[in-house]
């Protein structure tokens, strides 16, 4: 059953869908009486078969089955800190954060970041990246979609990341100690693991000693100078190899 949308408060039982999840799955996905879908709910980790009862764009009405624990979730805790960059490119990351189990994404603001937002566009970029967490947890399975907040300051942010998880490290472009083997000791001994991501033009000296300062170890993946969005990528596709299953 590979269709999927999320229910807030799942419950067994005949319900009718808001006007968002009936329109996604009547008319987006084009969904018929009898047809069947599987429903989630990402803040109880829980999920139901469902079934459409009457088809409607706006008020569709369907069943439930049994709710269960999901089977598809984050197993450690994984916090992604990610500067705010220009474009689109935080909403990719966001995408692959999520793909790649990320249970938590804060986006910050850092001295040498291009991008900026002011308080307004704030909210709605916010808005933006959660649907597109929600929409990329949909997609792969997950039942958990990560939280994502924004805009903090660093500092902030990497407080907030220091209170929550174990092994913290901040990718830098200058630092000489290799990431592999200490994320390979992380992660086969399953400790909560953050990154801490730059901008464009890189972390200053000082945002790096402000991390280490927090336990967020400087580390590098070699020679090549990433992307700010392909970093994230390496790192979190790292952790989804050495800890599958």
């Amino acid at each position: 059953m590979s269709i999927r949308t999320p229910i807030e408060r799942l419950t067994a039982g005949e319900h009718t869908l808001t006007a968002a999840a009936s329109h996604h799955l009547c008319r987006v996905l084009r969904l018929r009486e009898g047809d069947r879908f599987m429903a989630f709910d990402p803040k109880a980790r829980t999920e139901a078969d469902g079934t459409i009862v009457e088809a409607s764009s706006v008020a569709a009405r369907v069943t439930f089955g049994l709710v269960r624990g999901a089977n598809v979730i984050a197993r450690v805790p994984l916090l992604l800190l990610y500067a705010l960059a220009k474009g689109d490119k935080v909403d990719a990351v966001v995408r692959d954060a999520t793909e790649l189990g990320a249970t938590r994404i804060v986006i910050a603001r850092t001295s040498r970041a291009v991008a900026k937002v002011d308080s307004v566009r704030q909210v709605s970029k916010l808005e933006r990246w959660r649907r597109v967490a929600e929409q990329a947890s949909r997609q792969c399975g997950r039942a958990d979609p990560p939280t994502v907040e924004g805009v903090r300051e660093w500092r902030e942010a990497l407080d907030l990341a220091a209170e929550e998880t174990e092994a913290r490290f901040c990718l830098w472009e200058n630092a000489t100690e290799p990431l592999g083997p200490r994320l390979y000791a992380a992660v086969t001994s399953g400790r909560s693991l953050a990154f801490a991501i730059g901008p464009e033009g890189g972390l200053t000296a000082a945002e790096v000693e402000q991390a280490s300062e927090r336990g967020f170890s400087p580390v590098s993946l070699g020679r090549f100078i990433l992307r700010t969005e392909t970093v994230a990528a390496a790192v979190l596709g790292a952790v989804r190899v050495l800890a599958a299953p």
